[in-house]
C-alpha cells in the first residue's frame, strides 16, 4: 500500500503551483524526490485536486493500485465539488484502502471545517499560501516533510 502526502485548500489556495515547486513536476505522473530518510523515491504526483480533475476516491485509488506506485502526492480541495466529495471523505477513501498517510498541508485556512480520520497526521496549515511565492511554500513543506 502506498505512503501518501497530502496538500489540501480549497480554490486559488496554490496547490498546484507548490506541487510544482515541491517536485518539479510539469503534468501528472511519476517523478524522483530526495528525501533525508527514505533516500530518493519515485513519487505518483497528482497536480491538480482530485475533485477538480473529476476523480473519484474509487478511480484514483484503482489508478494507484494498478500502477504499484509506493508514493503518492496528491492534492484535494477541502470542500465538495465537481459532483465529487470533500477532502476528509478522501482521505477516509485511502486509510480504508491501507493507504498510510505520512503528512497532510493544508493552504489557504488555518482550520478545517471537519475532523480528519484516525490515523492520519495532525495537518499543518498555510493560512496566507495566497499571498506567498510557491517557492516560499514548499521551502517550508520540504522542512516539515524532510524532503531535500
Amino acid at each position: 500500500m502506498p505512503d501518501a502526502y497530502v496538500i489540501m485548500g480549497d480554490r486559488n489556495t496554490r496547490k498546484s503551483s507548490t506541487i510544482r515547486a515541491l517536485t518539479g513536476a510539469f503534468q501528472r505522473g511519476l517523478y524522483r524526490v530526495a528525501t533525508q530518510n527514505a533516500g530518493v523515491i519515485d513519487i505518483f504526483v497528482q497536480i491538480s485536486a482530485l475533485q477538480e480533475s473529476g476523480i473519484s476516491p474509487q478511480q484514483f485509488i484503482q489508478q494507484v493500485g494498478q500502477n504499484n506506485y509506493q508514493y503518492v502526492l496528491v492534492s484535494l480541495w477541502i470542500s465538495q465539488g465537481n459532483g465529487q466529495p470533500n477532502g476528509q471523505t478522501y482521505i477516509q477513501y485511502f486509510l480504508y484502502a491501507g493507504w498510510n498517510i505520512l503528512a497532510i498541508v493544508v493552504l489557504g485556512t488555518n482550520r478545517l471545517p471537519y475532523f480528519l480520520p484516525r490515523n492520519t497526521p495532525p495537518p499543518r496549515f498555510i493560512p496566507n499560501s495566497q499571498a506567498l511565492p510557491a517557492n516560499q511554500i514548499s521551502s517550508q513543506i520540504r522542512t516539515w516533510w524532510q524532503w531535500l
